[in-house]
């Protein structure tokens, strides 16, 4: 016999907490999320934590597009794999010290490929091809309830593009706050706004957009020019109060060192676009400092009145 609805239900409410006491000691968990798929979000997701980590900073990061991840390969990270320890598994150790989990650091895929499928999903036929099938959900609350990340600073979750994922990962996991990176196009700000419009209805902490793509870096005229037909993110973030905390333009050096492993920040400290991205992680870190300050005011508890004494 199956389990009922109710067996469901505490057994999910037991892995929400198992998340809580594991992620505790994080000090900010922030998503990255996108509306519209190409806006360059895991390659964001790696720059920020590169510009973080050379600042000292302990920096984690989980790859939660289970089917598609890249940030290991961005990192250099493809050979190595993660082994369980007591009571979970250990992220891998990546450069700079960063904390990497992703769906492709736990098995050899090539020999035996895991697809992590939605609950009402019917695969397809796999030619005998030996194939394990998990539910995307519960894998996702599985990577945050075992990953034993440790004490960070920051935990970046990218995100695979969409709104749903966003929506899971908000049902398993307490956000310090979403960033949303979309591109200075009309459609990717048609989608951006569907997702701050649920994140306001749902009162999820909006950290600010990052605008990607915003025009390209001209190698022969030294220039930064359009990339993009311009759409209005300015004005997208002013109507919702929302902080557009970068501005980055295009640069093939970046996408180089992604296809190479390389850190890009490390090795172009100099490059325009580097100054952008470690602009860029220092406003979100200020962002998140006042976040800190604002809750620990609220939490504050008044200080016992003294009586004068007869």
């Amino acid at each position: 016999m199956g389990q009922s609805t109710g067996d469901i239900s505490a057994q999910i409410e037991q892995e929400l907490a198992e998340i809580r006491q594991n992620l505790a000691k994080i000090k900010a968990v922030v998503a990255i999320a996108s509306g519209k798929g190409g806006c360059g979000k895991s390659t964001l997701t790696v720059s920020l934590a590169t510009a973080l980590a050379l600042k000292g900073r302990k920096i984690g990061i989980l790859d939660a597009d289970l089917n598609s991840p890249s940030v290991a390969s961005m990192l250099g990270m493809s050979r190595i794999q993660i082994f369980p320890v007591t009571g979970g598994v250990e992220p891998a150790s990546g450069p700079l010290g960063l904390r990497v989990m992703a769906s492709d650091l736990l098995v050899d895929q090539a020999q035996m490929p895991i697809s992590f499928e939605q609950e009402d999903y019917t695969p397809p036929s796999t030619n005998g091809v030996e194939k394990v099938e998990v539910s995307e959900s519960q894998a996702l609350r599985d990577l945050c309830s075992q990953t034993r990340f440790g004490a960070l600073d920051i935990l970046f979750i990218d995100l695979p593009t969409g709104l749903d994922h966003l929506q899971r990962l908000t049902d398993a996991v307490t956000l310090s706050g979403v960033l949303i990176v979309t591109q200075p196009s009309q459609l990717a700000l048609k989608v951006t706004r569907h997702i701050i419009e649920w994140a306001a209805r749902t009162s999820l902490p909006m950290l600010g957009l990052i605008e990607n793509m915003a025009g390209f870096n001209c190698g022969s005229c030294h220039s930064v020019r359009p990339l993009l037909p311009q759409g209005d993110t300015v004005g997208l973030a002013r109507e919702f109060k929302l902080p557009l905390i970068g501005r980055l333009a295009f640069d093939e050096r970046l996408a180089d060192s992604c296809d190479r492993g390389a850190l890009f920040t490390r090795e172009n400290p100099d490059v325009p676009l580097a100054k952008r991205i470690a602009e860029t992680a220092q406003k979100l870190e200020d962002i998140l400092a006042a976040q800190q300050r604002q809750a620990e005011t609220a939490n504050a508890i008044p200080a016992a009145i003294s009586l004068p004494q007869e």
